[in-house]
């Protein structure tokens, strides 16, 4: 496709030079009768270059440029994206009830997405902070229980409720398959490795967190 773009290149420079169509159709050249060789002569007649580049100058020091450019002739035909049509701003918005990450659209004010390739592409910058902020905190930011001593998130629970809270009391957190709630933490994650965690679960996989500088 490469190769063709620069013939058709040359090609639109000779026709419109020499103001005839030319003909595009296959197997018109072979490897005797190449079409560099075909154009290259029609631009030769026409005082320009055999391989269509042209000495160009500076726009900046007015000075000739000490390479050859290739300049051409081609079809462009432009596709319509106006930016009018694709500006998009989401502060909150509705969100995937299964996910708790936001919608996808712009016409149902979903938000935009940041797929691997800008992923990669800020932490190649080391701009981990920007894709914690997009990844995290701007997408299903959760707060959960995680035992840090079985390292499980699906045991830990919020003990039933008796009676009523006093001042400065709290609900205990109890982990169901340690038997205490001792070294129940709450950490953020995103929530659906939350809910990733529970379809593991649902085929017979326990995930295993560790906990680290545990205050």
């Amino acid at each position: 496709m490469t190769i063709g773009m620069l013939l058709e290149s040359m090609a639109g420079k000779a026709g419109a030079l020499h103001a005839i169509s030319q003909d595009g159709t296959p197997f018109r050249f072979s490897e005797r009768h190449r079409a560099v060789d075909y154009f290259g002569e029609q631009l030769r007649g026409a005082g320009y270059s055999y391989h269509g580049t042209e000495n160009m100058y500076s726009g900046v020091y007015g000075t000739e440029m000490q390479v050859q450019i290739f300049a051409g002739v081609v079809y462009y035909q432009r596709l319509r994206h106006m930016v009018s049509d694709k500006d998009q701003v989401r502060a909150k918005g509705p969100i995937n009830q299964l996910t708790h990450q936001p919608i996808h659209g712009r016409k149902v004010h979903g938000g935009i997405r940041l797929g691997e390739m800008e992923r990669d592409a800020l932490l190649a910058h080391g701009a981990s902070f920007i894709v914690q902020e997009r990844l995290l905190h701007s997408s299903d930011e959760a707060k959960s229980l995680v035992c840090a001593k079985c390292g499980s998130l699906l045991a830990p629970m919020i003990l039933p409720l008796r009676g009523t809270l006093t001042d400065g009391q709290i609900r205990q957190a109890h982990c169901r398959d340690c038997g205490t709630g001792v070294e129940v933490d709450v950490v953020t994650l995103p929530y659906v490795f939350q809910y990733l965690t529970n379809e593991l679960a649902a085929m017979n996989i326990k995930t295993h967190l560790t906990i680290s500088d545990r205050k």
